[in-house]
């Protein structure tokens, strides 16, 4: 078999590369600024409450991805890092449950390029952080200034 015959086979294969879903990696690190702005990001969402009388259950996902269902006792946390996607928006939600109380589909991030406010905030390092508490959800980009976002429904 000759390289011309492969050619076509090599281009879709890149070409799938490059449409692939939004994918959520588990390294460490969140990775440099490039010149075309940050391309890595990582979420975490923490169990900020006083004691363990109830857990927090969490569900995460996007349009690509189900980070699947999590239960988050005292100071514990979930985190997902990815990547973003070259051509699709990347937008990831999460449903919270604590007690009787929820809150549905609360953007967790959602790429920038859409002026999305709160994960503009994250490019400065790349961290996005949401803490449950007993009066809501809190978010931050250090994990120490925290801004509360959502009352409990």
């Amino acid at each position: 078999m000759s390289y011309i015959n492969l050619a076509p086979f090599i281009c879709m294969f890149f070409l799938a590369c490059c449409m692939s879903q939004t994918l959520a990696i588990s390294s460490a690190e969140v990775g440099p600024t490039t010149i075309f702005g940050r391309l890595r990001y990582k979420v975490h969402i923490l169990n900020g409450f006083e004691d363990n009388a109830k857990p927090l259950l969490l569900h995460c996902r996007s349009e690509d991805d189900d980070l699947g269902n999590h239960t988050l006792w005292k100071g514990n946390e979930f985190r997902f890092k990815f990547r973003l996607h070259w051509i699709k928006i990347t937008h990831f939600t999460c449903n919270f449950d604590w007690a009787s109380k929820k809150l549905d589909d609360i953007t967790v991030f959602k790429d920038g390029r859409d002026g999305e406010a709160e994960s503009s905030k994250c490019a400065d390092t790349g961290n996005c952080f949401w803490k449950a508490a007993v009066d809501g959800l809190y978010f931050s980009t250090n994990n120490q200034h925290w801004v509360k976002k959502f009352d409990w429904k």
